[in-house]
């Protein structure tokens, strides 16, 4: 399945399908409880498992992030735990934030209750906090020998950049309805942090177009109910930029997009990017796999995704599943398109389907 990704990449016509899941979350779900099996925490091991389900391996967040941030001695950020809660507090001259995580049981995964800046004088201490933070490269060094390891593995290392500044301020910092309401009352500080936040990609978006992987993620987790009508002011010209200093370096671009599709599909085919990735179909997205592809119409855009995560457990069935992929084969076959899961298969879904999906798509 490489080779016929790479062929997508390069804007010519694969020889057959390329099918790839996100296991992590299924992973989780193992772990909690307890029938993971321990190789699965080695990157040989989980790249095992994946082509064990038939499944071209491409997601591994231990070494996803191109970035790391560094704050000089002025500001301290650590970590505390009381059970199930994991609180996060940062520490500068002229006040702290905290951000309240809780662990769910019921869906093996954190959740934020509390993000760190809710009021204009916690955007005071996020402006203090970016004056003293810079991005550093990281992952990077070792790429060229993993994209090695991973092509033995019929797979291909994914590579994130950094957020994008406003998905990082909504769903990093503020969360959604409290950037809003910043946005309206301290617009001119938003503005500042936005701004601040996009100067220090440029070490990242230097060397990750020095080491011109074949791919990069943009880790924008996008969705259009909330951040539509906000694209065109505020994340365009933001993506635009980054994509024509990766493209003139030879780096094709993906971006994350799921949930809600309709409203920043045609935006992203617009802004340039190769492909959208994480596209949510029904029955769990807002749009129909028919729809999508009349979105992208005649453009080179790679739809990546098209079979819900949700399907993967009850009350669907393999039968409902394998219906649902025929359909999208059908209609995405005669034009550029990865099948993938949107976005990842559950904790409790069934991941004898990942084979079955293999066979079925080859």
């Amino acid at each position: 399945m490489l080779n016929d990704f790479l062929k997508l990449l390069a804007g010519e016509r694969p020889d057959g399908t390329v099918w790839t899941a996100d296991l992590s979350y299924w992973i989780n779900g193992r772990e909690h409880d307890g029938t993971a099996d321990p190789a699965w925490n080695s990157e040989e091991g989980f790249l095992q498992l994946h082509r064990e389900l038939g499944v071209m391996p491409y997601y591994y967040y231990a070494k996803f992030g191109a970035a790391e941030a560094l704050y000089d001695s002025s500001v301290t950020l650590r970590q505390e735990s009381n059970g199930d809660l994991l609180l996060r507090i940062l520490e500068t001259p002229i006040g702290s934030l905290r951000e309240e995580t809780v662990f769910l049981p019921e869906s093996c995964c954190h959740g934020i209750t509390r993000h760190m800046v809710q009021t204009e004088a916690d955007l005071d201490v996020m402006l203090y906090a970016l004056e003293h933070r810079r991005l550093e490269p990281r992952n990077l060094d070792d790429y060229p020998e993993r994209l090695k390891m991973w092509a033995r593995h019929d797979g291909l290392p994914g590579l994130g950049l950094p957020r994008s500044p406003l998905p990082a301020l909504a769903y990093e910092w503020a969360g959604l309805q409290s950037m809003v309401m910043l946005m309206v009352d301290c617009e001119e500080k938003v503005c500042q942090a936005l701004a601040m936040m996009e100067e220090q990609e440029a070490p990242i978006l230097e060397a990750v177009c020095e080491l011109a992987p074949p791919l990069v993620h943009f880790c924008d987790n996008l969705s259009s109910d909330n951040l539509t009508s906000l694209y065109e002011p505020h994340m365009r010209r933001r993506h635009e930029h980054r994509l024509e200093r990766l493209h003139a370096a030879g780096v094709k671009v993906a971006v994350h997009l799921d949930g809600a599709v309709r409203g920043l599909l045609p935006k992203l085919i617009a802004a340039g990017f190769d492909a959208i990735e994480a596209l949510t179909p029904r029955p769990a997205g807002d749009m129909t796999v028919d729809e999508m592809a009349a979105v992208a119409g005649d453009s080179p855009v790679i739809l990546w995704g098209g079979v819900p995560g949700a399907m993967f457990a009850s009350p669907y069935t393999w039968p409902d599943m394998s219906s649902h992929i025929e359909h999208v084969l059908d209609v995405w076959g005669h034009r550029p398109f990865v099948l993938g899961v949107a976005d990842q298969v559950p904790p409790d879904g069934d991941a004898t389907f990942c084979p079955q999906i293999h066979a079925l798509t080859h």
